[in-house]
């Protein structure tokens, strides 16, 4: 839920946290009234567009930006009321900081990104000068003294953690492990080893794996990938994950993630994702329920300062009215308040930096109104200029905060990268260039700020507390900072002294916060026995219960019959008066060996259960789907379609990935003619093959070749069911297949630029848009399917080239993203991007036409005077040449003479009597359509005007000729 708020007022729209709109209907009303007075003239439509940027630029008073000292960048600071900020370390001391993390001794670890942008062009990115240096106060009063190099001669080093095995370094392409077992803070040769290959991705730096976050669970988690791992008796262990966020990655006192994109704050998984992945339906899928939930949709930056300095300031809707950012563009790390500096009020809150509006914004995060979602108000305050602003804002515009931490003692840290320029060179546009040479932007040498946010009317504690010792680590686990309960609890797990179990057997003793780190310590110790289990379980707090549930799951590979315990105690739970531990009980159940889960108990919830638990039953029966579609099918009277569609869904996803799926999949489809045949079984038989299909349009699904034709696409196809069998025939091909796909071969030339496009993708565009094509949530919309990638090469070429900006539909979303263009890239000349562009043309399944270099060279020189991003409303004016193009015309039907008239209307065809009313006809396999009750097949393999077309209708058939020139 995403709610604005000043001094205690609600002044914006709530939004749940699974996106739906809680006051839905007066947004209606209010659409339908401006629509309506937009309509009879009373309202002029050019209200409703955003303000004019080049007037706006026009009319902004800039103040100078030189580079100010610490002192004098302090001063330029607005805070929160009752808040204010202390430097804790600047340049000479730290330089380029990007992240840090602290030693249990307080000590502050710095990775300086150096070699960031050195000049507007990025030149000398590759230079080893990046380091990673130890701050320490010496005299107690918060601020460093002393700063000594612990490893340097790095490039572009990116993440830090500092764990009891050593301290962890992010340098692409490697992660490394520095054991200092001299005590000298510095990270010899013979000290440091290499663990994991790390960011590996080409590409600019703010699309690489990063943040390194050591979660409650025992694992490391980081932004801009989708894997986790963990150090385990000194062997590396890796996992697969979801995809999560771009800059940065924080967690809760539960353990949840968040993360962010650059034009989104805040998101969350609700739950730990990791469950979604077991089921190959929902792991493929782009959105899963409860994860990458946007907690703050269509949040807007408060900042102080006007922003003309923003990379792409000229494009509308960058600006307000009066010259400040109006969307955020640079979100970065973020931190959740776990520690006690800011007090419970603000217990749980997000902190957000926006390092180009120089601001850190703030969101309250509480429960949402059904107990299973979250909500997050942005809470804004008063400015004497503005009205209202971020709890952080300043008016240097070389404030750059980047990351965000809790520290030692309890309150929040901010790195300030202190620069001009913060946009990498890879998408600098030639506005900013100018911007910055006009106004001597250019890094200006070594600088780096740190700061320290503290509430004025309460206590800072700015030593740390003693973790050395046992007793001090076991008290640590009910400390009020969350910062020394997970350092006491990454000492007792890696220490593993075996007198501290009596103490960790004593969950009474503790609070049930601690009690919850007692559980993670146990667990990760190997030491969480069925007793500890049950007291967990037993407990009044249900975030206790839900924890207990889900370490219950490691008890499996730990205690011999621990299943039947787990089961009996999971059954049971379901019935809890908390949501979250009745969903966690769905997730718990389906860890379970396959032979022990309670099948009917979880088929029943995939039916009845809200949309989290529905999601969880049917991810918890991976391995059970065809099973479970033979009881659908032997109780459904075909009144729940729905059920018995995500249920086939489900089945068909995961029969793909069987070793004799062919095998299972013919035997699918003779179950679907069975039922084709008895007519009291129609609305079953859609939905199955409803199920087929969607499971068919998961992004990287590809054709399904079978060994011969199936007797289910020898049918008659034109009534509905007909046309839900065609297009599952569109992902169906065997040998001698008379309708194969439509791609033909390519050939010697084509295929080595297709190549050449395939080891672009993996080092560029995957980083967002996935290896399968598949997209990230929230982030980039999918390719596989996508019209702007299949249609026409006007389109696509251009997109490539200078980017596209949202709003921009895709398999029927909505992103309001920007993409970047790549025509500057020396890797993306004609050749290179040709091959990558035919690469998505074939490769998830399409089988559409490649596109040619001197293609590529044409649109380029065409498009040179415009350099800044496409928007959809000016791709969609382009004349184009579109893929159905070709099957436009005129066609005759022979003895009659009747002629059919077949049009275009943007990506699809109709088809109508000349002059006459006209029908759309819906593509369900290449050169394949259906409209009007009648099939119309083309030759899907030539690329000139189509001749021909076969039409059926019903059982007849015929074959009609073009009759225009």
């Amino acid at each position: 839920m995403a709610i604005v708020q000043i001094e205690g007022q609600t002044t914006a729209l709530r939004i749940d946290s699974q996106g739906a709109t809680a006051e839905a209907s007066h947004v209606k009303r209010a659409f339908w009234i401006v629509f309506a007075l937009a309509s009879t003239g009373i309202l002029a439509w050019g209200l409703l567009r955003p303000p004019d940027p080049a007037k706006i630029l026009a009319a902004i008073d800039l103040p100078p930006s030189p580079v100010l000292g610490p002192e004098e960048e302090l001063a330029s600071f607005r805070l929160a009321p009752g808040f204010r900020a202390e430097l804790v370390a600047a340049e000479p001391l730290v330089v380029d900081p990007v992240a840090m993390d602290w030693d249990d001794r307080g000590r502050l670890f710095v990775v300086e990104m150096r070699g960031f942008m050195p000049n507007i062009d990025g030149e000398g990115e590759d230079q080893p000068s990046g380091r990673v240096v130890v701050l320490e106060d010496l005299d107690g009063d918060g601020r460093m003294d002393e700063s000594r190099v612990f490893l340097d001669e790095l490039v572009l080093p990116r993440a830090i953690a500092v764990l009891p095995e050593g301290v962890l370094i992010g340098v692409p392409p490697d992660l490394l492990l520095c054991r200092d077992t001299n005590g000298d803070l510095r990270c010899a040769d013979d000290e440091r080893s290499r663990v994991l290959d790390y960011a590996v991705e080409a590409g600019n730096v703010e699309h690489r794996e990063n943040a390194l976050l050591p979660g409650l669970d025992g694992w490391i988690y980081n932004a801009k990938s989708a894997r986790r791992f963990r150090l385990s008796q000194g062997r590396i262990e890796v996992a697969s994950s979801v995809f999560r966020g771009q800059w940065g990655i924080a967690q809760d006192d539960d353990g949840r993630l968040y993360y962010n994109h650059n034009s989104g704050f805040l998101y969350v998984d609700l739950f730990p994702a990791e469950y979604t992945l077991r089921q190959p339906a929902t792991a493929a899928a782009i959105e899963k329920a409860g994860i990458n939930v946007d907690l703050a949709p269509d949040e807007r930056v408060f900042g102080v300062r006007v922003a003309p300095g923003l990379n792409r300031a000229y494009q509308a809707g960058t600006l307000r009215r009066d010259g400040r950012q109006d969307g955020p563009t640079a979100v970065s790390g973020l931190v959740i308040q776990r520690g006690h500096q800011f007090g419970d009020t603000f217990k749980g809150d997000a902190f957000v930096p926006e390092s180009a509006g120089s601001a850190v914004a703030h969101f309250a995060v509480e429960d949402g109104a059904e107990g299973l979602g979250l909500r997050a108000t942005h809470r804004l305050y008063p400015d004497k200029d503005y009205a209202r602003r971020e709890f952080l804002a300043s008016t240097d515009e070389r404030f750059r905060p980047v990351d965000a931490k809790v520290g030692p003692d309890g309150a929040i840290w901010i790195i300030d990268m202190y620069r001009g320029v913060i946009q990498h060179a890879h998408y600098v546009s030639a506005y900013l260039r100018e911007y910055v040479d006009e106004h001597d932007l250019a890094p200006p040498g070594a600088t780096g700020r740190i700061w320290r946010l503290i509430r004025e009317d309460r206590p800072l504690e700015r030593t740390p507390p003693a973790l050395e010792g046992l007793a001090d680590q076991l008290a640590g686990l009910d400390h009020p900072n969350g910062w020394v309960r997970d350092r006491a609890q990454r000492r007792l797990v890696h220490n593993h002294d075996a007198n501290a179990l009596p103490a960790l057997r004593r969950l009474s003793d503790f609070s049930p916060l601690g009690q919850r780190h007692i559980l993670w310590t146990l667990a990760q110790r190997n030491e969480l026995d069925l007793e500890s289990w049950r007291t967990g379980l037993a407990s009044g707090d249900p975030k206790t219960r839900r924890l207990a549930l889900r370490l219950g799951e490691d008890l499996l590979r730990q205690i011999p019959g621990a299943a039947d315990a787990i089961r009996r105690e999971a059954v049971r739970t379901l019935e809890d008066i908390d949501p979250r531990v009745r969903l966690q009980s769905l997730h718990t159940l389906g860890t379970l060996p396959i032979e022990a889960r309670p099948f009917e108990v979880l088929l029943e919830r995939s039916r009845t259960g809200n949309t989290l638990e529905r999601q969880a039953a049917l991810s918890s029966l991976a391995g059970l789907e065809e099973r479970s579609l033979d009881s659908v099918l032997a109780t459904t009277t075909g009144s729940d379609t729905a059920w018995t569609r995500a249920i086939a869904t489900a089945a068909f996803a995961q029969i793909q990935t069987k070793r004799n799926g062919v095998r299972a999949i013919v035997g699918f489809l003779d179950r679907i003619v069975t039922l084709r045949t008895r007519p009291a079984d129609a609305a079953t038989t859609m939905a199955l093959l409803e199920g087929i299909y969607t499971a068919q349009q998961l992004p990287g699904s590809e054709r399904i070749v079978l060994e011969r034709a199936h007797p289910l696409f020898e049918s008659e196809t034109s009534s509905k069911l007909g046309e839900a069998i065609l297009r599952v025939r569109r992902g169906v091909t065997w040998e001698g297949d008379p309708s194969p796909g439509g791609a033909r071969p390519l050939d010697e030339e084509e295929e080595n630029l297709r190549t050449r496009g395939a080891e672009l993708y993996a080092m560029t565009c995957a980083t967002c848009h996935g290896a399968k094509g598949r997209g990230s949530a929230g982030l980039a919309p999918p390719l596989a399917k996508s019209r702007w990638v299949r249609d026409a090469d006007e389109w696509l070429v251009r997109i490539a080239l200078q980017g596209v900006r949202g709003p921009i539909s895709v398999r029927g979303k909505t992103w309001n993203a920007s993409m970047p263009g790549h025509g500057h890239d020396p890797r993306f000349d004609d050749e290179g991007l040709a091959g990558l562009l035919t690469f998505l043309r074939r490769a998830w399944g399409h089988g559409d036409r490649p596109v040619a270099p001197r293609t590529v060279s044409r649109i380029r020189n065409a498009t040179l005077d415009h350099p800044e991003a496409w928007t959809t409303a000016e791709l969609l004016a382009l004349p184009i040449e579109h893929r159905l193009d070709r099957y436009v015309g005129v066609y005759r039907i022979p003895i009659v003479g009747i002629e059919l008239s077949i049009t275009r209307s943007e990506s699809h065809l109709e088809i109508g009597r000349a002059q006459g009313a006209r029908a759309p006809m819906t593509e369900i396999g290449d050169g394949l359509f259906m409209g009007e009750g009648m099939q119309i097949r083309f030759d899907p393999t030539g690329s000139e005007p189509a001749r021909s077309a076969h039409v059926q209708f019903g059982s007849d058939s015929i074959e009609v000729s073009r009759s225009d020139p």
